[in-house]
């Protein structure tokens, strides 16, 4: 592992320029959040005559009648749902379509040591990437909630039962009512745990083997099966990250002190992100190259 802990960030360092394009993502991903989020309801609320005046009654007339309010506003209601609508699917495919170049970028150089970065091969890596990326995705995401709700259903289920057959508050229907309660909580952990080690995994799978979604699917189960430790590794890059975080949080909070440096905390903050983003990609993508011993699979390429 620490091995791989090395080479990946040789790797994040050799392809430094990712860095500036996860940073160019982010900033384009704020302005977006003006201009088709804030413009659109701002117009809005010129349009219908949406004053301060207006706005400090908005709470006193939710609470005497919460419909007349709704219809009055239903204009503003419908195009800020549209709005964000629109920003989530622009923020999520541009990410995505980044994600995509990132990981065959990395992918590449990590098998073969003569390749070197170039706008047109991040191009064409996010091109091939994107349409299986946001399959995968979305039937992750997918999976998870169905755990997610058919555990909420059982839960809901087991407290119904439980509160049937003890009618009166004993100690043993708070016992099972706090049991149930810590269950969910502890499975709920479980699963968004899961989901983000399969989903991390399946990603690199997708992108190094280049097979389908159905294909990165089991060959990801297959490997986490057959390398446990992967979920170890997993976890040391969460904890690790968390950690790098809360150092930084620390220097940022202490510096942000003085307004003057606050634009700047800004930008640093943003290639910090990206930086440990890539780095933690990095990683993961080494690990896997290693375990699987990708080299010998695909001959074709020399390390």
């Amino acid at each position: 592992m620490r091995e791989c802990i090395r080479e990946g960030f040789q790797l994040a360092n050799k392809n430094v320029q990712l860095v500036i394009i996860s940073t160019i993502v982010s900033i384009i991903n704020v302005i977006s959040f003006f201009v088709i989020l804030g413009l659109p309801v701002l117009a809005a609320l010129v349009y219908l005559g949406f004053d301060l005046a207006q706005a400090s009654d908005m709470l006193p007339s939710l609470l005497r009648d919460p419909a007349a309010l709704v219809t009055n506003y239903l204009g503003v209601i419908f195009l800020i749902l549209m709005s964000f609508v629109m920003y989530l699917a622009f923020t999520s495919v541009l990410s995505i379509y980044a994600l995509g170049g990132t990981l065959g970028i990395l992918k590449d150089s990590a098998v073969n040591v003569h390749f070197k970065f170039s706008l047109s091969s991040f191009f064409q890596e996010a091109k091939t990437n994107l349409s299986r990326l946001l399959w995968l995705i979305s039937l992750v995401i997918l999976g998870v909630m169905v755990l997610f709700i058919l555990f909420m259903i059982s839960g809901g289920i087991a407290a119904g039962v439980i509160n049937a057959v003890t009618k009166s508050r004993s100690m043993l229907e708070m016992f099972f009512s706090s049991f149930a309660l810590l269950s969910i909580v502890v499975f709920s952990i479980i699963v968004v745990f899961a989901g983000l080690v399969f989903g991390a995994y399946a990603l690199v799978v997708l992108v190094t083997d280049g097979k389908g979604v159905m294909d990165s699917v089991g060959m990801t189960y297959n490997f986490l099966k057959q390398t446990p430790e992967a979920l170890l590794f997993y976890l040391m890059l969460i904890v690790g990250f968390i950690a790098a975080n809360a150092v930084f949080y620390g220097i940022q909070i202490a510096v942000s002190v003085i307004p003057l440096f606050v634009p700047l905390v800004y930008i640093f903050h943003t290639v910090f992100q990206s930086y440990l983003t890539i780095a933690v990609w990095s990683f993961l993508i080494v690990y896997y190259v290693k375990k699987t011993h990708y080299h010998a699979r695909h001959a074709a390429y020399e390390i």
